[in-house]
């Protein structure tokens, strides 16, 4: 093959892409590119992490008829103070800087699910375009994007008093990145339902505006009422659902487990880290099937209730296994950021 001067390869060669363009350049390093769902996900999760800090109990998401989406909380609401090195609002850095926020360290969320540092901003750089209002210290602030630049800088639009506080994210997928620009309806009832479960006293309400209808939920029995009301069978071992927690300074486990014969294809099996949904499994998954059948083996055991030689595997007691599994870590590490 000939050489070309365009095809030289020197230092003249090398391109540096800068603030968002990485993600508009390669989308599927950063999210799921058949449905913008995932970009949903990360607006969620970081209200969820408010909740999950103590420091909201409301989560709002709707789905409007123009295939856009808005993702409202009452937690304190993204900074609106300049950054001391950036010299920009630092909801402005969140948005429109990869690897910006304060998840970094666990000052100010003890457990996350964001730790990449790129959620938001990512959502910002494949939307055509994005609208910010954040309530905090009794003012309303506005901010404006379209395909992840600025628009409008923030300003204040309005006064509140000030225990109404939150952040609310209203987005529009931009179309090119995507397979199908549309959400799935029944993956995001299944996420926030989720996090309803996963978070205790936390408020989850959807609205889905072609069709006029809401759905709320608020769990009070957490784990145990949510692994019930997906079996459609009513017997099971043990009897009662087994469920409990372990807490500890810098990780949080909970569970619900029974062993029930259903008709069902697959088994009702979900984990979740840092309420992020982790169906791939992992090592809290691995650690938690280890844990569960050593414990069932030293029972049999300490009762002798097996034939001799015969030993029990992992498999025995998958079989008919339904479990939903919650841990919560300080420093979770996930293979990616679509996690």
């Amino acid at each position: 093959m000939a050489r070309t001067k365009e095809n030289i390869y020197n230092a003249e060669a090398i391109e540096v892409l800068t603030g968002l363009d990485p993600v508009r350049k390669r989308p599927g390093m950063y999210t799921e590119t058949s449905r913008p769902n995932h970009l949903a996900m990360e607006v969620i999760d970081n209200s969820v992490d408010e909740a999950i800090a103590g420091y909201a109990n409301s989560l709002s998401v709707i789905l409007y008829k123009d295939g856009s989406l808005s993702v409202e909380d009452n937690g304190r609401g993204m900074p609106v103070d300049k950054h001391p090195i950036h010299k920009v609002p630092g909801v402005e850095l969140i948005l429109t800087r990869l690897h910006s926020g304060a998840k970094f360290s666990n000052k100010n969320y003890q457990f996350s699910g964001g730790l990449h540092g790129v959620g938001v901003s990512v959502v910002n750089a494949l939307s055509q375009n994005l609208e910010i209002t954040i309530k905090r210290d009794g003012s309303i602030y506005a901010m404006t994007f379209a395909h992840g630049e600025v628009v409008s800088k923030l300003k204040k639009v309005g006064s509140t008093t000030k225990k109404d506080q939150g952040t609310k994210i209203h987005f529009h997928p931009e179309a090119e990145y995507f397979d199908s620009v549309n959400f799935l309806k029944s993956k995001l009832i299944s996420l926030l339902k989720a996090k309803a479960v996963l978070c205790p006293g936390l408020h989850v309400t959807f609205a889905d505006e072609a069709s006029d209808t809401t759905e709320a939920w608020y769990y009070e029995g957490g784990l145990k009422d949510y692994l019930l009301e997906q079996l459609p069978v009513k017997e099971y071992l043990p009897k009662e659902v087994f469920d409990g927690e372990s807490v500890e300074t810098e990780q949080e486990v909970s569970w619900a487990l029974v062993w029930a014969d259903s008709d069902r294809k697959d088994n009702e099996q979900e984990s979740y880290v840092n309420l992020i949904p982790t169906p791939q499994g992992g090592t809290h998954v691995n650690g938690f099937r280890t844990g569960l059948l050593e414990a069932v083996r030293e029972f049999c055991e300490l009762h002798a209730l097996l034939p001799r030689g015969i030993k029990l595997i992992s498999d025995d007691l998958v079989a008919d296994l339904h479990f939903i599994l919650s841990v919560k870590l300080s420093d979770a590490q996930f293979s990616g950021q679509t996690k």
